[in-house]
């Protein structure tokens, strides 16, 4: 049989250290099994000794491993696979290249706010999906929040996480304390305001550099976070808007009763603050088009993971009344979702219908997997802002939008189907 060790290292090639932490050390390698470079993570069996830190240190990690592979969203990092040799356990994950929020808590390193707005956004949207699925992360802070290419956001290491629903004895004495919410402090179980107060505290840091409260010593910081007050924002930092300050106060409120009492509330109030400091026509950040596209009626069963992987492939065009989108008789496979605005359609120049905020078209062409030739040519009628989504782009997608796109599509054309029939029975009725 052979050596669990020797197949080991000779799967992974190990670059450079990453980073450590209380269960383990986090490498750079390459697996030779996968084809890829990896984000691997090594435990030493010598870190779960029986003493009280060998024991939290070993359930910590076996939060980790219970939750590899469970946790699927565009803004967690993907755990691929748990193992272990003769010398220790390990964890093989995805690589996130852009190291973690923790390089921009110094106030001559601050994030511009449209950008941090954005990050925020994700995260809340991350670990409302994580809550849905029965867990609280209990650790957010700046430095397992890792940063990628093309405004990606990975919230990482699951280590102290509490599983809702699970018989398990689960550690107690986990988290950071600048970012633990005072009610830990008074034993209470965690809820979903304990990671809110947590994203807070990290929203303030991001914003002004430092932390809303500093002390010498654990106790006092513990006596200022319950009988104290935070240095309010904008003593801090001029400039920030007046809905991202309430959002992030909001978040850090002493009492969790006064928190968010979900997510989404939190997401609302941030997507407030995102036009007080950039305008819509200027940038489009996912977290907005995210917003936009959610509350569409084409999306309606789409799960929040979809309309993220949708907003992935999607292209934000702005059009001129009088601007052909679609010329009938040409080849694409492109198809189109309005989000503002008008369009006509028409065929040999007949007007055929009329479009509006919603309503998708260029579906055929891209269902016509052979020719993708236009049966209609579609022009703006008014100023009209719409997404464009490359068939192509939608082909290389996850099975699951693939699958949502077809029922919509499907939807559209039965709703159609229906229209017609009922038009031509109000005309026979009139013969």
């Amino acid at each position: 049989m052979a050596n669990p060790t020797e197949n080991f290292r000779t799967r992974f090639d190990m670059k450079t250290e990453l980073g450590k932490g209380a269960t383990g050390v986090v490498y750079l390698a390459y697996d030779n099994f996968l084809h890829k470079v990896v984000a691997l993570k090594l435990t030493q069996l010598n870190l779960f000794e029986d003493d009280e830190d060998g024991v939290r240190n070993r359930r910590m990690w076996l939060n980790e491993t219970r939750l590899a592979g469970k946790l699927s969203h565009p803004f967690i990092v993907h755990v691929i696979e748990y193992g272990n040799s003769d010398e220790f356990d390990y964890l093989v994950m995805e690589y996130v290249s852009g190291g973690t929020l923790k390089q921009y808590t110094t106030p001559d390193k601050l994030l511009p706010l449209d950008r941090l707005i954005d990050i925020l956004y994700k995260v809340c949207n991350a670990l409302d999906y994580a809550n849905k699925t029965g867990v609280l992360h209990r650790d957010i802070k700046p430095s397992n929040v890792l940063l990628g290419g093309d405004n990606a956001v990975k919230i990482s290491d699951f280590g102290s996480a509490f599983l809702l629903n699970s018989d398990v004895t689960q550690v107690d004495t986990v988290g950071t304390l600048p970012f633990m919410a005072p009610e830990h402090f008074r034993q209470s179980r965690p809820t979903i305001q304990s990671d809110i107060y947590a994203v807070g505290v990290m929203a303030y840091q991001l914003l002004t550099g430092t932390l809303p409260f500093t002390a010498n010593s654990k106790d006092a910081l513990i006596y200022q976070k319950l009988h104290g007050e935070a240095v309010p924002l904008e003593s801090r930092r001029q400039g920030i808007p007046q809905a991202l300050r309430f959002a992030v106060n909001r978040a850090m409120h002493p009492d969790k009763e006064h928190r968010y009492g979900s997510w989404k509330e939190f997401c609302d109030d941030l997507a407030l603050a995102l036009p007080q400091v950039v305008r819509p026509e200027d940038t489009r950040f996912d977290s907005s088009l995210f917003g936009i596209i959610r509350n569409l009626a084409f999306f309606d069963q789409f799960s929040d993971i979809e309309v993220w992987e949708t907003v992935g492939i999607s292209r934000w065009q702005q059009r001129r009344p009088g601007e052909v989108i679609v010329k009938e008789g040409d080849v694409s496979s492109s198809f189109y979702i309005i989000i503002y605005g008008d369009a006509v359609v028409t065929k040999s120049g007949v007007e055929l219908s009329n479009l509006r905020k919603g309503d998708c078209f260029g579906e055929l062409a891209y269902l016509d997997e052979v020719r993708h030739i236009r049966l209609a040519t579609v022009t703006a009628k008014t100023p009209l802002n719409l997404i464009e989504i490359n068939g192509d782009s939608l082909h290389k997608a996850s099975d699951r939008l693939q699958a949502c796109f077809a029922k919509a599509f499907l939807n559209i054309m039965v709703a159609k189907l229906t229209a017609t029939n009922q038009k031509l029975l109000t005309l026979g009725g009139k013969q």
